[in-house]
């Protein structure tokens, strides 16, 4: 279960970058830290210059969606989640399943929270097929694979004291550097919680031994289109994180020219830990050690916010979206009228609806547009669609799970119900 690190320096390429730097020195555990809604731009310069660093394609801009895509190395159509009443089906492999390796998963998304959420399931394990342990970075016993969901630049913002509805509501009035201030110090909190995880890695001897990968779900819109959080439509800020490759060996660097996907990160880790031939043909992306691709790749999102019994409307949003390191197209699938009766409730209930009040004519331009093309993608149209129907939709079918009521404070918590 060896492998070798060498240097070199001048790193050029994307796949110079990490495959001569990961191929390489005895590394027996990975570590993977996810910091919520952490969008590419507003990563430290505390992470960047621990490692070697990417610009990473979102599996989603949805949290759910994009925790069982990291998981599985499954695109969305692939293992079936949409929302946090999706499960992964007991049949799917991930990386829970890596034999012989002791493997957990950490929930500290609420780790500055005002409430009290330690005694409660989060519905994210629910998604992933897990359950809650005891697991943490001081007791888990090596060679080990761990995954940890942190606060990230996830709302409430900044030092708020309250859940995500609050801290809007309470900032109604707010402008738009006020916000991003917060985010900012989200960022902050967040590092310093990351650190904290890499002093317990020193403290037991494990940072030679250690792969450590910080990266995000997706990101957030700060008052682009006039507006905040992510749960509306596809952009690059929320499609756009960082991925950060942190070993004493590995050379800061940063690649401006390429470009990895979610699904690229359990074929890699499989590939280190020299579990490559028994997974990754059975996955979508592809090890950072070998053939990763550069090529365009795909993002879905679907969530609903309208009851169905609502006549002529879903109430659904849906987008899917294929991006290159310089852009992307974004498809709209509900109608217009859809899109607009979701927009006209949040503009009634949603606790963000003073500051979108406010930049009303940027939401209606958002929610009008239908398909889009962002930055200048090396890829047409048509090459796009053409990706995306390679992985149709709802192809594969999770299964269902249900909320507590327990659950639905968490969400409501984090913003996602209101």
């Amino acid at each position: 279960m060896e492998t070798h690190v060498y240097i070199h320096t001048g790193l050029t390429s994307r796949q110079e970058m990490i495959d001569e730097a990961l191929s390489g020195t005895d590394v027996s555990n990975v570590y993977i830290y996810v910091g919520d809604a952490v969008r590419e731009d507003y990563l430290s310069d505390r992470v960047q210059t621990q490692g070697a660093t990417i610009r990473t394609v979102a599996g989603s801009t949805h949290s759910p969606t994009s925790f069982a895509t990291l998981l599985t190395g499954l695109y969305a159509p692939h293992h079936g989640v949409e929302t946090f009443t999706d499960r992964l089906r007991s049949d799917t492999v991930g990386l829970f399943d890596i034999l012989d390796i002791e493997t957990g998963f950490i929930n500290s998304i609420f780790a500055f929270a005002e409430r009290e959420h330690s005694e409660v399931q989060d519905p994210i394990f629910n998604v992933l097929g897990v359950d809650r342990t005891s697991t943490s970075l001081k007791s888990i016993s090596s060679p080990f694979v761990l995954i940890e969901r942190g606060p990230g630049g996830h709302a409430p913002y900044g030092d708020f004291d309250g859940g995500a509805s609050e801290y809007f509501r309470a900032r109604a009035g707010a402008d738009t550097s006020t916000i991003r201030s917060d985010y900012a110090r989200s960022i902050d909190r967040d590092v310093e919680l990351f650190e904290r995880r890499l002093d317990t890695l020193a403290d037991r001897g494990l940072l030679d031994d250690t792969l450590v990968i910080y990266t995000s779900d997706h990101g957030e819109m700060l008052g682009e289109n006039g507006l905040l959080g992510h749960n509306g439509p596809m952009r690059p800020e929320l499609v756009y994180v960082p991925t950060a490759f942190i070993h004493p060996e590995i050379p800061a660097d940063k690649s401006d020219t390429d470009l990895m996907h979610h699904v690229d990160l359990l074929p890699t880790v499989c590939d280190l830990l020299d579990r490559g031939e028994t997974y990754v043909s059975e996955m979508d992306g592809s090890s950072m050690l070998s053939d990763c691709s550069n090529e365009p790749r795909p993002t879905f999102w679907s969530n609903q916010f309208l009851p169905d019994s609502i006549p002529l409307f879903s109430g659904r949003l849906a987008y899917r979206g294929v991006w290159d390191n310089s852009g992307g197209h974004v498809f709209a699938t509900p109608t217009r009228s859809n899109r607009l009766a979701v927009l006209a409730g949040k503009l009634a209930k949603s606790s963000k609806r003073s500051y979108m009040r406010r930049h009303l004519t940027a939401c209606l331009r958002a929610y009008l547009r239908g398909d889009s093309t962002y930055g200048r993608p090396a890829f047409s149209r048509s090459d796009a669609r053409r990706i995306l129907d390679s992985a149709p939709r709802n192809s594969a079918e999770s299964e269902a799970t249900t909320l507590t009521e327990d659950g639905r404070q968490q969400l409501a918590d984090l913003g996602y119900m209101e």
